[in-house]
């Protein structure tokens, strides 16, 4: 797993860093290989927002929170991406199940 987290109107803070690698590695059970997820972290008035795009082999994701504090933030922005990840992984398993019906009620 390939982790960038950047920093926009803000310094960095090692405890923020060691928050987001904690979350990041959740998403490590959805995946066999290779993945790069880069975080963007910024201030906006009184909001925190925190970006999330995940790529990986045959796939792209991207979330967003924006609450009053990082943490929630980060928490946010990881429920759409596994929500996005479950709705395609139900899918893609609708689909070769479905298939497989379409085949057996040829024969």
């Amino acid at each position: 797993m390939n982790l960038n987290i950047s920093f926009k109107h803000m310094d960095p803070s090692d405890s923020l860093k060691a928050f987001i690698e904690e979350k990041s590695e959740t998403l490590k059970k959805y995946f066999h290989g290779r993945i790069s997820i880069t975080w963007n972290l910024s201030i906006e008035k009184q909001n925190r927002i925190a970006h999330c795009h995940l790529v990986g082999n045959n796939m792209d994701y991207f979330g967003e929170g924006m609450t009053e504090d990082f943490k929630a933030s980060v928490d946010v922005a990881l429920e759409k991406i596994e929500k996005q990840i479950r709705k395609h992984k139900e899918i893609v398993k609708n689909h070769l199940h479905n298939h497989e019906v379409k085949n057996s009620q040829r024969l």
